[in-house]
């Protein structure tokens, strides 16, 4: 049995899930196609589960194989000891959180104070810490600022991530949208 972690028409998490099928199936960041036949091949095979994957239904054996992000699937660990999480060498994607300030915040220097907190070494540590790969870790790991016990904890990664473009990841959406219902039926 294998589970997104939503809906890939309404969840990035999901979406990027088929991405790495796709790129796992010898498909590129232009073409999510591949992915989407991936799933749509588990559900004639009856493995695909159309469920939202959750520790719950983790722990109870519902979805016993997700694609994910790896510090979502890792926080799973915590209840299920049995649980593993690893990174295909073949799909590695890599994916950023956006940050932004409002221009029209009411206090902009404090926001402007809280990204530069959240790209400090500190807040990074922070992000290492919920099992998330903080974008300053090469150089943190360079200079020795790191928390290498937190580091530790992650899943390997043998491998260059690949990142999608904003046009490439609007495509990959909007070719799922139009063909993930009827893959999926």
């Amino acid at each position: 049995k294998v589970a997104l972690n939503g809906n890939p028409k309404q969840a990035n998490a999901a979406l990027n899930g088929v991405m790495m099928a796709n790129l796992a199936s010898g498909g590129t960041l232009d073409d999510i196609s591949k992915g989407v036949d991936f799933f749509h091949r588990l559900k004639q095979a009856g493995t695909f589960v159309p469920v939202q994957a959750t520790t719950a239904t983790v722990k109870n054996g519902t979805t016993p194989v997700v694609f994910d992000w790896d510090y979502l699937s890792a926080a799973h660990g915590k209840d299920v000891p049995a649980w593993k999480v690893f990174v295909p060498n073949n799909a590695i994607l890599g994916g950023y959180y956006a940050q932004a300030i409002n221009k029209n915040a009411p206090h902009p220097a404090a926001a402007r104070l809280w990204e530069e907190y959240l790209y400090s070494d500190e807040g990074q540590n922070l992000w290492l810490k919920g099992l998330a790969r903080p974008v300053r870790q090469a150089a943190m790991e360079k200079s020795g600022k790191v928390d290498k016990t937190a580091a530790a904890a992650l899943p390997a990664v043998n491998g260059t991530p690949k990142f999608m473009s904003p046009d490439q990841a609007t495509a990959a959406k909007n070719y799922v949208v139009a063909h993930w219902d009827a893959a999926i039926a």
